[in-house]
């Protein structure tokens, strides 16, 4: 019996098997020395991924394809200017009113930290705690007004972002239009005998594909629904933490104890420190917890199998290799490395057990 380097061996003789290497390799390097030139390409490249399921449901009702590709491209510029025009100064009102306010957060706070300090003077050293708070305040203050300063003086490289504005949408129109063709013209440079691409493209568009949709509409879902909710308990910070709250989802477990931070130093300085300043960490923590268990599992079924520990291994990973983009996409980076794992390297008595443990 082989064993099994000698099992990867062989399986690397398969022309298919180093055929998809060279084409994953090829990739790589692509996105690693070009992936900043190639930005806008890729950003268009997701977007017209998500509409495609929009086209492919409004195609079941008989619709014709370029009717559906107008009426969604149509909604498409819709909301990116909605976004443009609307909430982005929408948001830059809300961190330049808190960055107004900040003063006077830093003072309750450092007030509130001498009270925590005086009443924990039997447990903890009272000078070393109240260093500890009084830094973590200074370095929000500071944070928070570098953020105005980058959205209120311009953001630097206008010309890239004009770029952005003007190349993404036109890519996002002729990616949905000429589908088939670019689909077409591309499969001419990969190798004649392809099934075993094929398989792997099939199973990442399974896995990749699943869990992309469901997140956006979890993430536009909990967004709306969390600025509603915390409107309705005349919360002044609704919008800005609805958003928060909305983006928490793209970092799995980081992402619901970051924002957590925020709804409690935003609800004492409104509220001071009373029951009043839980109602928003309470309507947070319920959104949370309907969201984790009936949301997240309705929305993205099955489509992600992957254990806890291995989310935050991979969060740690490619967000060491590329900071918060790679946070972001770590989740859909192990669903690709596990998906073609699955397919050709692993033999598949082992990549069940790997499956069950992931």
């Amino acid at each position: 019996m082989e064993n099994p380097f000698e099992q990867w061996l062989h399986r690397l003789r398969d022309p298919q098997v180093a055929g998809l290497l060279l084409v994953l390799l090829l990739g790589s390097l692509a996105i690693y020395f070009f992936g900043q030139a190639l930005a806008p390409y890729f950003t268009a490249l997701v977007i017209a991924y998500l509409l495609e399921g929009i086209i492919r449901a409004l195609c079941r009702l008989r619709l014709p394809r370029w009717l559906a590709v107008w009426l969604v491209f149509g909604i498409f510029l819709l909301v990116l200017n909605l976004v443009l025009f609307v909430l982005l100064p929408h948001l830059v009102v809300e961190l330049a009113r808190i960055s107004e306010e900040m003063p006077r957060i830093t003072s309750t706070f450092k007030q509130l930290s001498r009270q925590m300090t005086e009443s924990a003077a039997g447990f903890l050293n009272p000078e070393q705690l109240e260093s500890v708070l009084v830094y973590l305040v200074d370095n929000s203050q500071e944070w928070l007004a570098k953020s105005v300063t980058f959205l209120l003086r311009g953001v630097p490289g206008l010309i890239s972002l004009a770029l952005y504005l003007l190349l993404v949408p036109f890519l996002v129109f002729f990616f949905m239009k000429d589908k088939d063709p670019l689909l077409a013209a591309f499969s001419r440079y990969l190798p004649g005998e392809r099934g075993l691409l094929d398989r792997v493209l099939h199973e990442v568009n399974a896995g990749v594909g699943g869990y992309v949709h469901g997140k956006f509409w979890e993430m536009m879902l909990l967004a709306v629904v969390s600025y509603i909710c915390f409107s309705l308990i005349d919360f002044r910070y609704a919008f800005i933490v609805g958003l928060l709250t909305g983006l928490s989802v793209l970092i799995p477990f980081l992402g619901l104890a970051v924002v957590t931070i925020p709804v409690i130093v935003l609800g004492i300085f409104q509220w001071g420190v009373s029951w009043e300043a839980a109602n928003p960490l309470i309507v947070y923590g319920v959104l949370q917890l309907i969201d984790g268990n009936i949301v997240a599992p309705l929305i993205l079924g099955g489509t992600v199998r992957i254990h806890p520990t291995t989310i935050m291994l991979a969060v740690l990973l490619f967000g060491s290799l590329w900071g918060v983009v790679g946070v972001f996409f770590a989740v859909p980076l192990m669903v690709l490395v596990k998906s073609v794992l699955e397919v050709f390297i692993l033999p598949r008595a082992k990549v069940s057990v790997l499956a069950g443990g992931l």
